[in-house]
């Protein structure tokens, strides 16, 4: 298939072929652009209002995004692997752009994604600052977590090959006219009224992390960042996570 027109649709179908994942969604990432949905399987899905709301919006604040803009290693990840230290008190309930669900690895949940589903990531960085996303879903199977995780580092090496091989040849391939992202909109989010510490708070806060794991990541005291927390609430004129998550949103839009 290296060198076809139909690579990725071609590589796709191999994929749900050989592997036994319920959904496979392949996105190209690039540099200051929204993503690319670049093929998915079962063509026919029944969430596509979710992918859509995920290419549009809330890819922005998606632990796997934030990590290829962090230039996070290529590899084989649970997208729970993204954030740190459990999400036990990251929000309840919103009726958004989001669903903000503790029951899921990350906090939240894109409307019309599928709900309770188990996501592997397998991340390939390519040379020219973009990366491939291989999205599998699965129903959730405590138990075979260690199986799946293996069967993906298992082709994890071929299919960066592949990948790297594809590129070489049919650089063009990989062109999909991405649109422009809103990554300077996730940056400058509160920039007119919160310091710069607040805002990288509020910035790891939209992408899933508790008050715990960022204290931990910024090498602060928790009280330092509950009180950060407070303060950040008080000057955006907020009450909860929730409705922090809703400003953002409104914010993007």
């Amino acid at each position: 298939m290296i060198g076809s027109n139909q690579f990725f649709d071609e590589l796709a179908c191999a994929l749900d072929d050989a592997l036994p994942f319920k959904w496979l969604h392949i996105f190209l990432y690039s540099k200051d652009k929204a993503p690319t949905n670049l093929s998915s399987k079962p063509q026919d899905i029944d969430h596509n209002r979710g992918l859509q709301n995920y290419l549009n919006f809330t890819y922005v604040i998606n632990p796997t995004y934030r990590a290829f803009q962090a230039r996070m290693d290529s590899g084989v990840y649970l997208i729970s692997d993204f954030i740190q230290d459990g999400h036990e008190d990251a929000i309840t309930s919103a009726d958004f752009e989001i669903r903000i669900e503790d029951s899921e690895p990350i906090g939240y949940r894109t409307p019309g994604w599928p709900k309770g589903m188990e996501e592997f990531i397998v991340l390939i960085n390519l040379p020219n600052d973009t990366a491939v996303d291989f999205t599998f879903l699965v129903e959730k199977h405590p138990q075979k977590i260690a199986t799946y995780r293996s069967l993906l580092k298992n082709i994890f090496h071929l299919l960066n090959a592949v990948l790297v091989k594809q590129f070489e040849i049919f650089p063009n391939s990989y062109d999909h006219n991405s649109r422009p992202g809103q990554e300077d909109k996730f940056q400058d989010f509160g920039s007119d009224i919160l310091t710069d510490r607040e805002r990288e708070v509020v910035q790891l806060v939209l992408v899933g992390h508790n008050s715990s794991s960022i204290a931990a990541k910024l090498n602060i005291s928790l009280s330092t960042i509950k009180t950060h927390r407070r303060n950040i609430y008080s000057k955006l004129q907020i009450s909860s996570q929730v409705e922090l998550f809703s400003l953002f949103l409104l914010h993007l839009r």
